[in-house]
């Protein structure tokens, strides 16, 4: 009998211990906790209008060199072999007539 009220002791005594964990189990998802994500989105947000911002930035360049670039004055290949070739014949004709 001794044993049957030590086993009927020890079985009340865990059973209330697991009542205890499964209160606090509810009290803590009665809480409810949540994560704070407002200021990640608040981030991201600023990150993405600065890269929107940056983006456009550089779409005005990339037009503003593009128009540099037709502006610029590109000449020939062909025309620019006429011209060493005038500039070398003129030098042969210097030297033949000062010497």
């Amino acid at each position: 009998m001794a044993k049957l009220e030590q086993l009927s002791e020890l079985l009340v005594s865990e059973i209330s211990q697991f009542e205890k964990t499964v209160q606090r189990l509810e009290r803590i998802q009665q809480e409810k906790i949540g994560l704070d994500s407002e200021a990640l989105e608040k981030l991201l947000l600023e990150h993405q209008e600065k890269m929107k911002k940056d983006l456009s930035q550089y779409a005005i360049e990339m037009e503003e060199l593009g128009g540099k670039l037709e502006e610029a004055k590109a000449y020939p290949i062909w025309a620019l072999i006429v011209f060493g070739l005038s500039i070398l014949l003129n030098a042969i004709l210097i030297f033949m007539v000062l010497f």
